[in-house]
């Protein structure tokens, strides 16, 4: 069953708390969303908790990072990347990342 990006979305946030929280860099807060949407949306239900997972301990990794005003500096630029290189790994799964 497919169903309309917000309501699997909510589904999947709902399911999960620590996936709803922002990081507060924008680059990285688009590219988690852009990132959830896809893996809700697109990919094969038997995928999408090992997905979830590594987006669960990279959010946490980049909260974590955000925490550290040294490290904050370099996250927009870090998740402008990671956000590329997965727009690529997933676009076989019709991801839209715009």
């Amino acid at each position: 069953m497919i169903r309309p990006p917000s309501i699997a979305v909510a589904a999947m946030l709902a399911a999960s708390p620590s996936l709803a929280q922002d990081i507060g860099v924008p680059a990285c807060d688009a590219f988690y969303k852009a990132y959830e949407v896809c893996i809700a949306t697109k990919l094969p239900e038997a995928q999408r908790a090992t997905f979830r997972q590594q987006i669960e301990a990279g959010k946490a990794a980049m909260r974590q990072a955000a925490a550290n005003p040294q490290s904050r500096a370099m996250l927009e630029q870090s998740c402008t990347a990671q956000r590329q290189q997965m727009s690529q790994a997933l676009a076989s799964y019709g991801c839209k990342w715009d």
